[in-house]
């Protein structure tokens, strides 16, 4: 996932109606992805979809207790998706989503997904 991040950032993109040129790779961070993690297996195991828990936590707190300590963040969430090249595709095309890939102020990130629910985590300290 890191691969294709980076090659979509490298190379500009359009989102929705805004083109986004090429913007710095991102690097893996582990609390990122624990709090991918954390949340894709929430959202698994009680059966919604949403950026906001079940308990009412927000990314930016889920992010927090994953030992993250961020000055800014983005999430992406997804659902039915197989594999990292599909999930991919579907969030270049929504312009949302695809604004956060893109965005030059993350510099990490963490992705994971539990069954078809994935969660991905931007962050720059």
């Amino acid at each position: 996932m890191l691969q294709l991040v980076n090659a979509t950032r490298k190379k500009g993109c359009q989102c929705g109606d805004t083109w986004y040129p090429s913007a710095p790779s991102v690097t893996w961070n582990d609390a990122l992805e624990k709090a991918a993690m954390n949340h894709s297996s929430d959202m698994f195991a009680k059966k919604y979809f949403s950026h906001t828990s079940a308990d009412g936590t927000k990314a930016g707190s889920r992010i927090d207790a994953a030992g993250y300590r961020w000055k800014f963040y983005g999430e992406n969430i997804a659902m039915g998706y197989t594999n990292e090249k599909e999930v991919i595709e579907g969030w270049i095309s929504s312009p949302g989503h695809c604004k956060n890939i893109m965005n030059p102020n993350f510099k990490e990130m963490g992705v994971a997904n539990k069954g078809s629910y994935w969660t991905q985590e931007f962050g720059a300290k």
